[in-house]
């Protein structure tokens, strides 16, 4: 049964709050409402004191109280709506009505004064809203009198009943699967051999992870294993569950440990002195399972008497609850779920066991499909399993595979009570957050900062003042994910799931008034649309109206978050439409639009007085609507990323609420309004941007203390008083974390290089900050507290285009800093210490970038006389574009993982220097000298070699190669003096793990290896790539010893003779042989065959692995490439045959015995006059395309098989007829053909996409051959075509399944039919000159996409705003003309 909501009593209390709040009250007081407000204050408490109660027995099973709750719900919230229009007309009138406070009085728009609060409050629409809701509550209390409802008194009996977990024992679970990594790691902390330093104090393990997961399960491991057993002298396994009773607990270890000792009358301090006595010099373990106390306290109590124990005593917990693991200072064992296999395994065994495992590979696939959707829950799998052990009747296990698993019998599913539990645990202000989760669909990732952004604009976040509400709502969010609720994106580190079966639980809680997209499948499910308070939606890329109709309903609905699951670069939406949803959601508190393809906020906007967070991030805005500064009850406006943002209205000072801003990325933006810095509540400003003197002067950032997280100030070079950057007292705004300072890019005109400086000096910040970028900076030297640890704590750290600094600080005195990235420092010539600054510098330092500095030339790392460590952590190390650098890299880098060196070519190394990479994993080595090659030993732990543009570099030096021992990917581009790869054969066997070889555009590389000698390649091999290596003669004799090549392409290597003699190997799959003008014949790899009987030849297939086969360019093969024997691989399931001019025939292609071909493309090859014979004994073939082949000489193309789904015949004039008998092609899908007639029969009904360019006038009437397509979705189509096109009205037969249609050259046409399908998604037209009219009742409301190409007539009459046909097609999401959006 569905939990109806157990946080009413924090909604009540919230109204309670408004009810009492002093302004509003005096406000009722004015328009004589306050006897209402008292009256029904008291009834709001009358229904609190019951409501205990209430939840009790909704939660047994009785469904008049639940019902009851649910319309006390929709009441509340109903008169928050009330109060909270209560409370904007209270702020209106009093602004206006105080007088001499004119400043308040110009921060609203004037809007709010044309009507007195008493006109409006006291119209007929709001008497009659006050009286509804009166007479609401009061048949609610009428209702509450009647369903004998008790005042809250004692425990809740129903949570303990609903709530209760089953108990536990020791004993293990005869089905146990992975865990093993857990398992040891506990077992290691377990059973670690004590001595002298091995601590006496008690020591805790936690297992931690959400319900269901195997905490339990892998404790029993844990507690039965023999080992554990003979290392302790004690140890029991006690269930402790819910409640936490400190003398329970000890009473129960008690009569474990001593069994013979009555211990039931006895108190707590008995018990735990007979306790401590009966542990005393024991080394025990106590297993404590399912602990969810939190008090540091009563656990401090508990723990008293273990204290007796011999050193290594040992406690493990297992919880739900990570603050319970910190709680108890616990080393932390966290359970993620199991993986599809483990799962499966699980299942098997309790599904199957061993006796009926004869019946496991009938089920085998259903039962994968139902693991699948426990998503690696170890207790939804066994209970799905369970319920499926007694039945092998696949219908029952389709009925479990298609039913969600919260609907399976509760009696047998533990799943329910399971995880209901954590949500019981819930105190209710957590409950009301975790319920607005429902709007989210499963596997949806969210972010946390946007959540918090939505609990807080809908009052789920308690803080005074707001000035804590970011904070607050932080917290909650980690504690939902401490209790296991939210689990880390494995993809983003910064983004959150849900499990599907906590996302059933959330939607379970929330009930009707929460909404996500597509959750109303049926009719008779939209009556509670009107119900929905809160929703999301899944857009489409183009939204067309009827997407938002079940929307038009929720008339009460609060948010309206747009969540983008797709990656769509922008989703498209007309102003219309969405002008038309937010007129209808006039109490709408969260409008999330982001990466909408909107250039216009529609001004109705200004009329959500509601509205409190309004993200318009990554649309196409150039300036928001002057009306949504009316909307001063906002308090987040999200901008981020909107490019095209010119600017923000002059008056946005006058939204007095608003706290954060955000405007990050908006390139085009250059101004922000001058009195911006008067909203003194500001927590986020993400960009600053300083005016001159009669604009935005950088002191009016003074005002704005709290401001946190990201600030960005920008144009600093337009400071003129020093003092203004004084006045600013970043040091004092402890909230910033990641902050920019940005001048001017011009360094062309004069800049003034001292007042930059100190500028720079004054803008010192708090030592919060951790991410710090300074761009453009003019100055000839950096600020000292840039290089002062004692002043700044940064972890990353940006130097961009500071063009005329000469020194860098010491900035290997901050200890903190991890990432360092120095760019375009032009007038940087040196080096040193001084940027060392310490003897032991840079500690934390991983990542260290120099990019683009032209003047740079020596990099010292000595200290003295001797060199030093200077990035002892150091694990990523750029050098890009520093074209005088001469000095070589420190000697000293163990820790690195990856270099790269790009375009530095004056770096050079002397014979005595050694650089010494033992860690490295990749190297890239670009545009340099050869020399520092040499230089780098120890690189044994190498895998990725990229070497592109290596001036004189003939071939990889002996020395070098050896130490590739681990190298598995090799790359060499571009470097025009490369001979060889390697110097001789023996160096090759030491590179046994390499697996991809790639050398390009290396004109003079000949052969592998040096000399004549052949050489066999490392055989892990799996992909080799030649491209463009003119002068490449031969390869390996040995290659076909390749066992585990999959891959190998050949692009533009002319002079490649030795292939033909090697031919394709054995174990290749795919083989690219791309501008191979030398080739006079295909391999011979394809072609090995020996003498049978004399009444036959049999053919050895000797290329057995290879799969694919692509060709292209091969201008010399010969007319008849496959004759002289050579046929196809049996393996082959893809042929590419691609301008290659000089083949005339395909005729001897063998065929048979080629089943495993599935795709055959034979394109532009202009002198082919014949194709493979027995096209139609290719069972498996399902695509073949055909194209530009004008010599190809056809009656009536050959028979194609059964099945054939792709059929693509284009630009083969001399191919007079389609092949009879096309209609019983019953797996044909997709068909594109340029033809004059199709054959008898027509078409095969089935087909799904049709594009039909018909040569010369097609005389078969359209409606003969297009109209039994009722099945096709996709059509393009000419004016040739059975006499389409040629009258002035285009008609087409009825398609009722079409989605996509293009019509082209249509020169004649000048109407439009009204007959387009109601499914029509997508329409082009193209090249219709004369076209001029639209069909008079519009286009389909279905469609999303219209496209007019060079059709001057009709363009004119759809241009927005002014063309006739505007009011027809505004609705379409996506409309072009011409290549360019309009709407």
């Amino acid at each position: 049964m569905p939990i109806a909501e157990l946080f009413l009593g924090a909604f009540l209390q919230v109204l309670f709050d408004r009810l009492a709040s002093r302004e509003l009250f005096k406000f009722a007081q004015r328009e004589r409402i306050d006897t209402l407000f008292k009256k029904w204050e008291k009834m709001l408490k009358s229904i609190k004191e019951v409501l205990n109660d209430a939840e009790d027995k909704q939660l047994t099973g009785c469904h008049e109280v639940k019902s009851w709750l649910e319309d006390l719900e929709n009441l509340a919230y109903d008169i928050e709506d009330l109060l909270e229009e209560f409370t904007i007309e209270s702020t209106k009138s009093k602004f206006k009505a105080e007088p001499g406070t004119s400043k308040a009085h110009s921060l609203l728009p004037s809007c709010c004064f044309t009507m007195s609060p008493r006109a409006l409050m006291f119209n007929h629409k709001m008497r009659s809203e006050m009286g509804e809701l009166d007479a609401r509550l009061g048949k609610i209390i009428e209702l509450k009198n009647g369903l004998g409802l008790r005042k809250n008194e004692g425990e809740r009996l129903a949570y303990r009943q609903l709530g209760k977990p089953k108990r536990t024992t020791n004993l293990p679970e005869p089905c146990f699967v992975s865990r093993e990594d857990e398992k040891r790691e506990i077992l290691k902390l377990l059973v670690r051999e004590e001595d002298d330093r091995t601590c006496a104090d008690l020591e805790v393990i936690a297992i931690v992870g959400m319900g269901g997961v195997g905490k339990t399960s892998l404790a029993q491991q844990v507690y039965n294993d023999a080992g554990v057993t003979h290392y302790f002298d004690v140890k029991k396994w006690v269930c402790v569950s819910d409640d936490f009773d400190v003398h329970a607990i000890t009473k129960c270890i008690l009569q474990k440990t001593n069994p013979s000792l009555p211990c039931n009358d006895k108190d707590l301090d008995w018990c735990q002195e007979k306790l401590k006595e009966s542990l005393l010099g024991k080394k025990f373990l106590f297993i404590l399972d399912d602990v969810w106390n939190e008090d540091y306290e009563e656990w401090s109590v508990l723990l008293k008497p273990f204290e007796s124990g011999a050193k290594g005593k040992k406690i493990i917990v297992t919880t739900r609850n990570r603050k319970v693991a910190l709680m108890a200072d616990a080393q932390l064992i966290t359970l993620e779920l199991l993986s599809l296999d483990d799962c499966m395994t699980l299942f098997v065994s309790h599904t199957f066991g061993v006796q009926n495992s004869n019946h496991r590979p009938r089920f085998e696939a259903l039962g994968l499909q139902i693991v699948e959707k426990c998503k690696g829950l170890p207790l939804a799998v066994k209970t799905v399993a369970g319920l499926l052990r007694t039945t092998v009747n696949p219908c029952d296990w389709e009925d479990i595979l298609n039913s969600k698993i919260w609907n399976l019998s509760e009696g047998r599913n533990d799943i329910i009570p399971a995880l209901k539990l954590s949500y019981l645990h819930l105190p209710s202000h957590l409950r009301r957050c975790f319920a607005y989760c429902a709007i989210f669909p499963k596997d949806y990732e969210i972010k946390h900062d946007e959540l918090i952004h939505w609990w807080s604009a809908e009052g789920l976040l308690e803080g005074k003042g707001g000035k804590n509400r970011w904070n607050l709502g932080l917290n909650y969010f980690n504690e939902l994910e401490s209790r296991s609720l939210f689990q880390k994106s494995s993809t983003d580190g910064s983004r959150f799931l849900m499990h599907d079966l906590v996302n059933d639980l959330a939607k379970l809680v929330a009930g009707a008034t929460h909404y996500g997209s597509g959750e109303f499948e049926f009719e008779g499910d939209q009556n509670n649309a009107s119900l929905v308070r809160h929703a999301s939606f899944i857009p489409n890329r183009r939204i067309v109206p009827e997407k938002f109709k079940i929307y038009h309903q929720m008339k009460r609905l609060r948010s309206f978050i747009s969540l983008a699951k797709h990656s769509y670069p922008w989703i498209c939406l007309s102003q219309k439409v969405l002008c038309d949803l937010l007129s209808k959601l006039k109490y709408l508190r969260v409008l999330s639009l982001s990466r909408y393809n909107i250039s216009e906020v529609p001004d109705c906007i200004g009329d959500l007085s509601h509205l409190r967070h309004l993200n318009l991030s990554y649309t196409n805005i150039a300036r928001l609507p002057k009306s949504i500064v009316g909307l001063y009850n906002i308090e987040t406006l999200m901008l981020r990323g909107c490019e095209s943002l010119i600017e923000l209205p002059e008056d946005m000072e006058k939204l007095i609420n608003i706290r954060f801003l955000d405007i990050t990325d908006t390139p085009s933006l250059r101004a922000v309004p001058l009195y911006i810095a008067n909203l003194v509540g500001l927590e986020m400003l993400s960009k600053f941007i300083v005016g001159t003197e009669t604009e935005l002067r950088l002191k009016e950032l003074k005002k704005l203390k709290n401001l946190r997280e990201e600030l960005c100030i920008f144009d600093l070079h337009k400071v003129q008083d020093v003092g203004d950057a004084k006045d600013v007292d970043l040091l004092a705004k402890e909230g910033i974390c990641r902050l920019t300072l940005q001048w001017s890019k011009d360094f062309e005109n004069s800049r003034n290089e001292e007042l930059e400086a100190k500028v720079l000096d004054f803008l010192r910040p708090h030592q919060n900050v951790k991410n710090l970028m300074i761009s453009y900076y003019g100055g000839i030297e950096f600020t000292s507290w840039l290089g002062n640890p004692s002043h700044v704590h940064i972890v990353h750290l940006h130097l961009h285009e500071c063009r005329r600094a000469k020194a860098l600080p010491s900035l290997g005195r901050l200890s903190f800093l991890k990432e360092l990235h120095i760019e375009g420092l032009d007038a940087i010539h040196r080096i040193g210490f001084e940027f060392y600054g310490a003897e032991s510098p840079f500690p934390s330092l991983t990542t260290l970038e120099f990019r683009n500095m032209p003047l740079w030339e020596d990099w010292s790392h000595c200290f003295g006389s001797k060199e030093g460590v200077v990035f002892p952590s150091l694990e990523h190390l750029v050098l890009m574009n520093c074209p005088m650098l001469i000095k070589r890299l420190p000697s000293e880098l163990s820790s690195l993982i990856r270099l790269e060196i790009n375009s530095c070519p004056r770096m050079d190394a002397s014979h005595s220097d050694i650089i010494s990479l033992p860690s490295l994993n990749e190297l890239e080595f670009k545009g340099c000298n050869e020399g520092v090659l040499k230089s780098l030993v120890d690189l044994t732990s190498l895998t990725t070699l990229v070497i592109k543009n290596a001036a004189k570099l003939t071939c990889l030096n002996r020395e070098f190669t050896n130490f590739l021992i681990k190298l598995e990917k090799l790359h060499m581009g571009g470097c025009n003096e490369l001979m060889f790869l390697w110097q001789d054969r023996d160096v090759v066997e030491k590179l046994g793990c390499l697996k991809n070889l790639c050398v390009w555009e290396c004109p003079k590389f000949m052969s592998f290896v040096a000399g004549e000698e052949d050489i066999k390649l490392p055989n892990n091999l799996e992909i080799i790539r030649l491209l463009e290596c003119v002068n490449l003669e031969k390869l390996p004799s040995k290659m076909h010893t390749l066992s585990s090549l999959r891959r190998l392409i050949i692009r533009d290597c002319p002079k490649l003779m030795s292939f033909l003699e090697t031919g394709i190997l054995t174990s290749v799959r795919s083989s690219n042989i791309n501008r191979y003008d030398m080739s006079q014949s295909l391999p011979t790899g394809l072609s090995i065959y020996s003498e049978g009987p004399s009444s036959s030849i049999n053919h050895v297939d000797m290329t057995s692995c290879l799969q694919e086969l692509a060709i292209y360019g091969c201008k010399s093969l010969p007319a008849s490439p496959f004759s002289e024997g050579r046929f196809l691989p049996a393996t082959l399931k893809k042929l590419i045959i691609n301008r290659c001019s000089g083949v005339k025939s395909l005729a001897e292609i063998i065929l048979d015995g080629r089943q495993s071909l599935q795709v055959i493309e034979i394109e532009s090859c202009i002198n082919l006059r014949s194709l493979p014979q027995g096209l139609h004994t290719l069972s498996q073939l399902t695509s073949l395309k055909l194209r530009s082949c004008p010599a190809l000489e056809l009656e009536c193309f050959p028979p194609l098989p059964p099945s054939i789904s792709t059929f693509f015949l284009w630009d083969c004039p001399n191919i007079k007829g389609l092949p009879n008998q096309l209609n019983q092609l019953t797996c044909l899908h997709d068909f594109s053909c340029a033809v004059m007639r199709f054959p008898d029969g027509g078409l095969p009904p089935q087909l799904r996409a049709l594009y039909v360019g018909i040569r010369g006038n097609m005389k078969q009437p359209v409606e003969e051959w297009l109209t039994p397509l009722t099945s096709l979705q996709v059509l393009w189509i000419n004016s040739n075509a059975g006499g389409v096109g040629k009258e002035e009205d285009l008609a087409l037969p009825p398609l009722p399944s079409l989605h996509r249609l293009w019509i082209y050259n249509m020169e004649n046409v000048e109407r439009l039919s009204s007959n387009l399908p109601s499914s029509l998604r997508s329409l082009t037209i193209r090249r219709c000159p004369k076209l001029r009219e639209l069909p008079q009742d519009g286009l389909p409301p279905s469609l999303e996409r219209l496209v007019i190409y060079e059709c001057g007539i009709l363009e004119e009459r759809c241009k927005k705003g002014t063309g006739c046909y505007w009011h027809l097609i505004r609705e379409i999401p996506e409309i072009r003309l011409n290549s360019r959006l309009i709407s």
